[in-house]
């Protein structure tokens, strides 16, 4: 079984889908919706609740970005953009 998540020096690094459009990569779930509520603005009832959220599996594929041809896996995400705080990783908006 693939583990759901990415270790960055000692750490676990999840990817957790928080809304329909987006998913944020960061080492606790609640990190992630804290930091994307003062991000974005959004109320609790506007994200997921907590039992319906869902890890990123690290070697899914999505695609690279709206303007570029190809994909990459979550992972590659996570090991290039992580920086020691949360961040979206995966986003669905404009599509």
């Amino acid at each position: 079984m693939n583990k759901d998540y990415v270790e960055i020096d000692g750490k676990e690094i999840r990817v957790f889908q928080i809304c329909e459009g987006d998913a944020v990569a960061a080492e606790y779930l609640e990190d992630a919706i804290e930091w994307y509520k003062d991000l974005t603005g959004f109320d609790d009832d506007e994200l997921y609740a907590s039992e319906d959220i869902e890890i990123y599996d690290p070697e899914k594929y999505v695609r690279k970005d709206e303007d570029e041809e190809g994909r990459i896996t979550v992972k590659e995400i996570v090991n290039e953009y992580w920086a020691g705080k949360p961040f979206i990783a995966v986003t669905t908006a404009g599509y």
